[in-house]
């Protein structure tokens, strides 16, 4: 079933419940579990799918998270030809990694998320798996934190290397629709014809559908992929759900099998959800008012502060140069002083 009727060649949703739903769950997806995801996306018309995250601690046996290859291949039973299968790597891991070049048996897209200063290394990085033959999408993390400059720097050397793809990424969950279309329209005016061009949002505060609806309605007649997952399944908020991105999709003349989707959420997603809750949080709210990233509501969230008005006071005290990701003796100090 084809879910785009040709409106999927400008238009992809990638479905990456597997990956970053296991944020939620520790990627403690059984094999049974993820392949009737990969089955039920197929389905339902969804032709791109990230079936999880390759690095450090990876299971030998089962879950989504692979050290290897080799650990993938339980979920390529039925790989069918007409299916783009995805990982991610972060470049922090990428030099642990042993990766073979492409064939039938492994991923056609290798993600690769980087933060601002591994930026050379990533197009390095990025460069060999080309070579390699895998489609490489790049995804710099909390993309609003490059300036202008910045952002021309980065683009100037992916045109240069020309990768499948490359995101606008909303990692802390702060960007307003007004602000992905100045980002998206500035990006877009400096990346190379023929690189495709995507988006992943989180939902700390309720926007993530709305600032996709307004990513697609970028002026460019490029490629354009979007991220979601099965009912928007990721760390703190979440993710956009991904039968919300259908539904958008029919309204303009696709025929996506949404029933597929809702019957995999109730069969395989749901018993998640009601013992690892994930959604909207004042937590989230607060990280991304703060332009903080959310792993820090997280941690201090599961080191025991509950309590609304300590989480405040504990962001607060996070300096500027350590938002950008989890710096534990940072939060730990903070923590002491909760006490």
């Amino acid at each position: 079933m084809n879910g785009g009727k040709g409106l999927e060649k400008k238009i992809h949703i990638l479905d990456c419940t597997l990956r970053d739903g296991g944020y939620v769950n520790n990627w403690e997806f059984d094999e049974n579990t993820a392949v009737h995801v990969i089955d039920s996306l197929y389905a339902g018309g969804i032709r791109c799918i990230e079936i999880g995250l390759l690095g450090r601690g990876g299971k030998v046996k089962g879950g989504t998270k692979f050290s290897s290859f080799l650990e993938m291949e339980p979920l390529f039973k039925e790989k069918r030809a007409d299916c783009r299968y995805a990982v991610m790597v972060t470049q922090t891991e990428a030099a642990e990694l042993e990766i073979p070049a492409r064939d039938k048996d492994t991923v056609d897209i290798i993600r690769i998320a980087f933060f601002k200063n591994e930026l050379l290394e990533a197009l390095l990085f990025a460069d060999e798996l080309l070579q390699k033959g895998y489609e490489v999408f790049l995804q710099p993390m909390a993309t609003f934190m490059y300036t202008q400059e910045e952002l021309g720097g980065m683009l100037k050397g992916i045109n240069r290397i020309k990768p499948r793809a490359v995101y606008l990424v909303d990692s802390f969950s702060n960007l307003y629709p007004k602000d992905v279309r100045r980002m998206a329209d500035c990006m877009l005016s400096m990346l190379e014809e023929g690189i495709a061009f995507g988006f992943h949002a989180h939902n700390n505060i309720q926007l993530a559908f709305a600032n996709v609806i307004e990513f697609l309605d970028s002026d460019t007649t490029r490629e354009l992929y979007v991220d979601g997952s099965i009912y928007g399944m990721g760390r703190g908020a979440g993710n956009v759900p991904v039968e919300l991105l259908m539904e958008y999709r029919n309204r303009q003349g696709a025929a996506y099998d949404i029933p597929v989707i809702l019957k995999a959420y109730q069969d395989f997603i749901r018993p998640i959800f009601e013992k690892l809750y994930w959604g909207y949080d004042h937590s989230y709210f607060l990280t991304a008012s703060k332009s903080i990233n959310s792993v820090y509501g997280w941690y201090f969230l599961s080191h025991g502060i509950k309590d609304i008005l300590q989480m405040e006071k504990a962001l607060n005290k996070i300096p500027e140069e350590d938002k950008y990701t989890l710096v534990r003796s940072v939060a730990e100090v903070i923590l002491g002083q909760m006490e």
